[in-house]
């Protein structure tokens, strides 16, 4: 089913994002991996050739936390490839401390959710030429511990990693909820999904050894591989079972019941509101 379909995957170098470009891989589609560090990404690369023995391979270099980065990539994107048939919005990140990005944006928020909606975006005319385009967006369970504080995009109104990543990963549902409504009757879905607590070095990078402890502990109970964990992207961007589904969360490739905030229909729309004016399109 994957023959000959473009497959862009964010995050890609490393984890969940890279054995869910090897999975996809197998099936035939091609695949663009976009990540910040140009090393690891040709690495990746090769790791995939060697396994699949597949030439349809492109790199992307691009930091997600930047705005400017990610209108290079998608202007990258659009002169190499006309159609986009899957974006796999898979890359994020977690920080022990505040910290703003080169946007003014909290770092966290800016990785997670920003990157998100700002490439998603840019890159919807190329993924509406697509005979059936879907959009997968990785999320978590954290969401269900999620609020959402939209001073604290810009301003520290105590930080707190866990609290930080949770918001972000709520806003990854509403921002698919929202995107869903807004693609309604055209052939294009939208999906989010939570890929199980998959043992990566997600917590470990730029952390302090505090906060890598807490995440380390956190993810470590009931860990699963990352080609566990990529079962989920895997299915959504490539399952049959789900042509024309939208507007769903996913877990251990089965929908299953976001929580309560994701259904409200004011701040979908409030926080694309904001996503917009800090993150114009």
């Amino acid at each position: 089913m994957m023959q000959g379909k473009t497959v862009l995957i964010t995050g890609a170098s490393s984890g969940i994002g890279l054995a869910t470009a090897a999975a996809l891989a197998t099936k035939g589609a091609h695949i663009l991996l976009a990540a910040r560090d140009a090393a690891k990404l040709q690495e990746a690369a090769s790791q995939i050739r060697s396994k699949t023995n597949t030439a349809h391979l492109t790199t992307y270099t691009a930091d997600l936390s930047s705005q400017l980065s990610i209108r290079a990539l998608a202007q990258s994107i659009q002169k190499d490839h006309h159609v986009i048939d899957v974006l796999i919005n898979n890359a994020g990140g977690v920080f022990p401390d505040f910290k703003l990005s080169v946007d003014g944006l909290e770092m966290t928020i800016a990785t997670n959710h920003f990157s998100q909606f700002l490439l998603t975006n840019l890159l919807l005319d190329n993924i509406r030429r697509s005979d059936y385009a879907r959009i997968v967006n990785v999320s978590s369970d954290s969401h269900y511990n999620g609020k959402i504080d939209f001073e604290s995009f810009t301003k520290n109104k105590g930080y707190f990693i866990m609290k930080a990543y949770a918001q972000s990963k709520l806003a990854n549902v509403l921002f698919t909820q929202e995107l869903e409504e807004r693609l309604a009757g055209t052939h294009v879905t939208a999906n989010s999904l939570h890929p199980g607590f998959v043992k990566t070095n997600i917590g470990n990078k730029d952390t302090s050894w505090y906060a890598s402890a807490v995440w380390s502990l956190i993810t470590s109970i009931g860990a699963i591989s990352v080609e566990k964990g990529a079962e989920t992207s895997v299915y959504l961007a490539s399952s049959p079972e789900v042509q024309g589904v939208s507007g769903k969360y996913f877990t251990k490739c089965k929908e299953k019941q976001p929580g309560k905030l994701t259904f409200d229909k004011a701040l979908q729309k409030e926080l694309w509101r904001v996503s917009e004016l800090l993150c114009p399109l």
